[in-house]
């Protein structure tokens, strides 16, 4: 941290941030942004402060991602940028983040232009500390746990993932984080309606700790309150009604390190209902090992189940049946079952009939430079119907993704990385998601990212 006289400080941000947001900003957001800074800087003739930033375009490539494609369709291409400030501050008692950004498509917008509303909050926090140990933390904040399958920050996506939050949070013997969040999108003097696709309200508990060396332990409980919307037939009329409806995830993960391997085991279970009121029973489990063979090479092999709901089931009680699909709900999605996020379930594969991944990975590193190969076989976890008749089922089987990436280190606060994945789809894949699985299904791409520390 840099130590820096009050008035100094007040002029240095001040010009950051004319000089960075003022042209894309509303009167209203420039009042925001100064009172900030001004009155954080006001309040201290003394502080510790960092600046960073972030610049990161992505090209991309996509004939066939997240979807099978039509051997006719033409190949689609775009490049998207994500630009970040982030302020920190901190003294013997608090902690504090801001960060700004702003993400768009290259050629979004016209080459002059007045205004722009596009630049956003992603992170915007406070961090009191009661002991060393024990602090309370509150606002906008990335939520990152274990091998973030059920919270992290999708940072592969160029928005990010944050929540607006209350986090009791210990870290001594042991980890603890307790955290609860109560969504609104409008003010309201009567009622609690809440208007967006969001979780209405959220609490969740979760404990870290060492049990031996080399044995880590993960618990986590999460329970989930959403708003779901009705129409209610009454008195000779329809009436647009709510309710709010709960589930419950819990479960944890284990991860023992002897020598050069790593081996990981995570299983969670959710009960309750789902956004839709349905009964909800789904469980997940997963398995990895890794091993390190030499400085330069890592081996890997695991996999992955993520229950599913019967199709035939489904067919044969449309109103009635239980949801067994499993949601990792805040997950980073884009980290697991391939990059192209086929079996995106906070997506386009979300109440479906589930998935089965087995796959392996082999790794090279040297120096600035990184080589990853991962194959994955992809099969359902529950029936999948044939052409709409319940008696006849298609094969679990739904495709291989191959995936291939490399990166390599510019300096040390920039770096390239290149990425390409074909999929090779299944009939049953197609039965699914529509497209055709002889077309040429593949995604390409290239992410420049450059993260200069200004102050520290």
């Amino acid at each position: 941290m840099l130590i820096l006289n009050n008035n100094y400080l007040q002029m240095f941000f001040l010009q950051i941030v004319k000089t960075t947001f003022m042209k894309k900003f509303t009167s209203i957001k420039k009042i925001l942004v100064l009172t900030l800074f001004v009155g954080l800087l006001g309040n201290y003739a003394y502080a510790q402060f960092s600046l960073s930033g972030e610049v990161r375009p992505r090209m991309e490539y996509l004939h066939g991602y997240s979807t099978l494609t039509d051997k006719d369709s033409d190949p689609a291409g775009f490049a998207s940028q994500r630009t970040r400030v982030n302020f920190n501050y901190s003294n013997d008692r608090i902690k504090m983040g801001v960060s700004m950004q702003d993400v768009f498509l290259w050629g979004s917008q016209p080459q002059l232009f007045s205004t722009s509303n596009t630049v956003s909050l992603h992170q915007a926090w406070g961090q009191y500390f009661l002991t060393p140990s024990l602090s309370l933390k509150l606002g906008r904040q990335e939520l990152s746990y274990d091998d973030e399958r059920i919270f992290g920050a999708s940072n592969w996506d160029q928005q990010g993932r944050s929540h607006d939050v209350a986090l009791i949070r210990y870290d001594g013997m042991f980890k603890l984080d307790l955290g609860a969040a109560f969504n609104q999108n409008e003010k309201h003097l009567n009622g609690a309606y809440y208007g967006l696709n969001n979780y209405k309200m959220m609490q969740f508990v979760w404990l870290n700790t060492d049990i031996v060396d080399n044995l880590n332990l993960s618990l986590l409980f999460l329970n989930n309150g959403y708003q779901y919307d009705y129409a209610l037939f009454e008195n000779g009329h329809n009436h647009n009604k709510s309710k709010n409806v709960f589930n419950q995830t819990f479960g944890g993960r284990m991860v023992l390190t002897p020598g050069d391997f790593n081996f990981h085991a995570s299983a969670y279970y959710t009960m309750g209902k789902d956004m839709k009121d349905r009964d909800l029973s789904a469980y997940y489990v997963g398995l990895g090992l890794d091993y390190q063979m030499s400085d330069n090479w890592d081996l890997g092999i695991g996999w992955e189940h993520l229950s599913g709901t019967d199709q035939k089931e489904m067919l044969e009680n449309p109103d009635g049946y239980k949801n067994r699909s499993f949601n990792p709900f805040y997950g980073t999605s884009h980290k697991f079952n391939g990059f192209m996020d086929y079996f995106n379930t906070n997506g386009n594969w979300a109440n479906s009939v589930g998935l089965n991944d087995i796959f392996a990975s082999v790794q090279f590193t040297k120096r600035n430079f990184e080589f990853n190969v991962t194959g994955h076989a992809f099969m359902t976890a529950a029936t999948v119907i044939k052409d709409g008749n319940v008696n006849e089922t298609n094969e679990p089987y739904l495709g291989t993704e191959i995936d291939l990436t490399l990166a390599y280190r510019l300096s040390k606060t920039s770096n390239v990385v290149l990425g390409y994945s074909q999929m090779f789809g299944s009939e049953t894949l197609q039965s699914l998601k529509g497209g055709n699985k002889d077309a040429f299904n593949n995604w390409a791409y290239v992410m420049f990212t450059f993260k200069p520390v200004f102050l520290k």
